[in-house]
């Protein structure tokens, strides 16, 4: 797995610097390079990784490091592609309000063709990342959402997955029931319906990688109730697609992808 962790002297920096040290599998599945990019002076960058690389020296992980100069998101972006990163993994330096994920985050996350990996400051860290993870992956059809499905299958052996949990928030059932009150069974058999069919790709793929999941259906506002799944269940990560079916009432992903990177209490795993 070849990994860009990008760092800069923010505390969420610290904190996905934090996740890789302590990644606990077989350290020869990871490679790692460590890039600093500064808008004017490259000095600074350099003693950013410097201390990056003894931290990660310290956990016996051996790494490149590079400095670049320009606008930081899309450097990052180069370099990923210059060194054919399979994942970005960076903090986030947002701090409230709309732009809490801070703007480098969102630009690479949005020009990314790569999965990134954005950790909070204060993100929960998996304690046996490399050997037991759990998962929770939002779904809603879509084939971007089977995508972050077919990804963390392919990512089972360096993340050590023994878990997921797939997520359908169900769309509009407070107005259908305020519409149709005395029909309850029928509302029921429609979300039902409408759960297992999202779900439907995500399970055979998941089923057919030998990773046992339980699936949810829930109701209310999509971002919000991810993560507070992901509180409730103790997930370890949460991996989801960035771009869903697009309707109004079907918006599971795509920009609510961003909300769940910054409502979430664990590291999201966005999947282009």
């Amino acid at each position: 797995m070849n990994i860009l962790l990008a760092v800069d002297d923010s505390p969420a920096a610290a904190q996905a610097l934090r996740l890789i040290a302590g990644y606990r599998g077989e350290r020869a599945r990871l490679a790692l390079t460590v890039l600093n990019v500064q808008r004017r002076a490259p000095q600074e960058g350099g003693r950013e990784v410097q201390a990056a690389r003894e931290v990660l020296a310290a956990s016996g992980f051996p790494c490149e490091t590079a400095v670049r100069t320009g606008v930081p998101a899309q450097a990052i972006l180069d370099e990923a592609a210059a060194r054919r990163a399979d994942l970005i993994v960076m903090g986030t330096r947002g701090r409230g309000g709309l732009s809490a994920l801070g703007s480098v985050a969102m630009r690479v996350a949005h020009g990314s063709h790569l999965p990134t990996l954005l950790v909070k400051h204060d993100a929960r860290l998996p304690a046996e990342l490399g050997l037991r993870v759990r998962a929770l992956v939002p779904v809603d059809g879509s084939d971007h959402a089977l995508k972050a499905a077919a990804r963390l299958a392919g990512w089972s052996e360096w993340l050590g997955v023994t878990a997921a949990d797939l997520v359908y928030v169900q769309p509009g059932l407070p107005l259908i029931r305020a519409l149709v009150p005395p029909h309850d069974e029928l509302v029921e058999q429609w979300s039902g319906r409408e759960s297992e069919e999202a779900m439907r790709g995500a399970r055979e793929v998941l089923s057919r990688n030998a990773i046992e999941h339980q699936v949810h259906s829930v109701a209310g506002e999509p971002a919000q109730r991810i993560a507070q799944l992901a509180r409730e269940m103790q997930s370890d990560l949460v991996v989801m697609g960035t771009r869903g079916l697009g309707a109004a009432h079907h918006a599971l992903l795509g920009s609510v992808a961003l909300k769940v990177a910054e409502l979430a209490p664990v590291p999201v795993a966005l999947v282009p």
